[in-house]
């Protein structure tokens, strides 16, 4: 089939209206691609709003089963078209194709993966307290609770994920399984990518009868349309992945609504990694290649890529600067997502040379780079905060503590964080790094990179401030469908309700909570 690109898609509408147009840019070579994309006006902004609210009203009464399947046939959808969508994804963010491959397949598991969240019952989450009218000296009323869907939810597609964080991403997933209709501002950076993926959704909502407006796709090159979105009363929670700078703007406009809403915002994070004293002199060189590698992977275009590595001095130290020296030298130079991007990151690399030594500097070529090795002291990293802040991109700062004093006050005063990485051996007391790790990370990993997070029902992906608005939440894993939901508790309903389930859920099995213990019913 061929696809038209460049317009909005107002639930099952294509929509053109509006005179600000942007180009897709192929990073490679900052030429810009054909297709001309139409920015959203007001009023289809607005048009979008009120068919995803109507839409809700729809869809989150349908039975479980079809909220299955749908997800299920999404991936399906994906899967019979992954040719077109690598060939884009590959185009406008000069990332290798077995990266697409990759992101793709993670992608389809995800949708998958909240599908089984639901047939499982594990997202509605069912507690059932039973009644006890001889109680006293009074009666006790039955109780079950269970998660019900917010309402429309906005998604804002992540420049460095065009599948797994985008249109394709793990929120429209997660939203889709609670039971939400969804409108998503495409990431300008991948308009192609996010148009064909948005397409492929919409194609599967009308094969399966849902209604018109449980998805919408909206294209921006500027604030304006996000931020119509996300203060527009309608919009019952939002979706973010992305800059400290954007979150907190996001949140700033949300602050003006009359109505509070929730953003899930993903941030910032330097994802520190410290090495003990044991650990640096046994591994030395298997630790330098794991850390390089990682600080190599795709460019470092990463939330999770490490940027601050802690050590305290030692004389493996130098082997271990000499060996991810060599490491960095020899890599190939990667090309950044954007011209946009790294022109940040050559200016982040500019403010960061006064705070910091550069041990080695990578060549760069255009949008093209190497990573860069930076030093400082224990010292100067305590009395310059701004050491620790994130550079998107290819870039670690090694942290030189003269003592496991000075190495366990420099985490300390460490800022949130989407993960902390501890390389130690086994027979080690960890205890008071641990206790430290836990007060600054969502996730903690032993002898291991924090690049490559798992889908997982276990997973957090999610971290104290800055690295996300709220800590209490994953963006990854089953757990991630419940930031669009709440609670709901039924009190003194007779048992024939509860056994048919609520007939606006229709599920026939489920797993859930009987007098607080975890089990399977009926």
């Amino acid at each position: 089939m061929n696809r038209i690109f460049g317009q909005n898609h107002i639930g099952y509408q294509e929509s053109a209206l509006g005179d600000h147009v942007f180009f897709g840019i192929n990073p490679k070579t900052n030429q810009q691609f054909e297709s001309v994309f139409r920015q959203a006006t007001t009023e289809e902004v607005d048009a979008a709003l009120e068919k995803a609210k109507r839409a809700f009203e729809v869809y989150r009464r349908i039975p479980v089963e079809k909220r299955v399947a749908f997800l299920k046939a999404i991936s399906e959808k994906i899967q019979a078209n992954k040719e077109a969508l690598i060939h884009w994804f590959c185009a406008e963010s000069a990332l290798p194709e077995d990266r697409a491959e990759t992101e793709l397949n993670r992608s389809c598991f995800q949708l998958e993966y909240y599908a089984n969240a639901l047939a499982t019952g594990y997202a509605l989450e069912i507690k059932n307290d039973p009644a006890n009218p001889d109680r006293k000296p009074a009666p006790k009323p039955s109780l079950m609770k269970m998660n019900v869907p917010v309402g429309p939810v906005v998604v804002f597609g992540a420049s460095n994920f065009p599948f797994a964080y985008s249109v394709l991403g793990g929120d429209v997933a997660s939203a889709f399984a609670a039971g939400c209709s969804v409108l998503v501002k495409a990431h300008a950076m991948h308009p192609h990518t996010s148009s064909l993926s948005a397409q492929l959704i919409l194609e599967t909502a009308q094969e399966h009868g849902m209604p018109d407006g449980i998805f919408s796709h909206l294209l921006a090159e500027d604030f304006k349309v996000g931020q119509q979105l996300v203060q527009d009363l309608r919009t019952k929670a939002v979706g973010f992945t992305g800059s400290i700078g954007g979150g907190m703007a996001l949140q700033k406009l949300i602050n003006e609504r009359s109505e509070p809403i929730s953003l899930y915002a993903e941030m910032g994070s330097s994802n520190p990694i410290v090495l003990t004293k044991a650990a640096i002199k046994n591994r030395t060189s298997e630790i330098a290649k794991q850390i390089s590698a990682s600080v190599l992977l795709n460019a470092g275009q990463f939330c999770t890529s490490p940027g601050l590595l802690f050590v305290e001095e030692s004389a493996e130290l130098k082997l271990l600067k000499e060996e991810m020296t060599h490491y960095f030298a020899q890599s190939d130079l990667q090309c950044m997502l954007h011209p946009g991007i790294s022109q940040r990151y050559f200016e982040r690399i500019k403010e960061h040379e006064v705070y910091a030594e550069v041990i080695y500097k990578g060549k760069s070529e255009g949008n093209f780079i190497q990573p860069t090795l930076a030093e400082a002291s224990g010292e100067q990293f305590l009395s310059n905060p701004k050491i620790q802040e994130e550079i998107f991109g290819s870039y670690l700062t090694i942290i030189r503590c003269k003592d496991e004093s000075e190495l366990k006050s420099c985490l300390i005063s460490l800022q949130g964080q989407l993960t902390v990485s501890l390389y130690a051996e086994e027979q080690e007391h960890l205890e008071e790094l641990l206790a430290i790790a836990v007060m600054r990370a969502g996730r903690i990993i032993f002898n291991g990179v924090p690049t490559g997070v798992e889908v997982s029902f276990a997973q957090q992906h999610g971290g104290p401030f800055p690295s996300s608005l709220n800590s209490y939440f994953t963006s990854v894993g089953w757990d991630a469908i419940k930031r669009f939901q709440r609670p709901v508790a039924f009190q003194n309903f007779p048992e024939c309700f509860e056994n048919n389930k609520l007939k606006f859920s229709e599920n026939t099995h489920f797993l859930h909570f009987l007098n607080g213990k975890y089990v399977q019913f009926p």
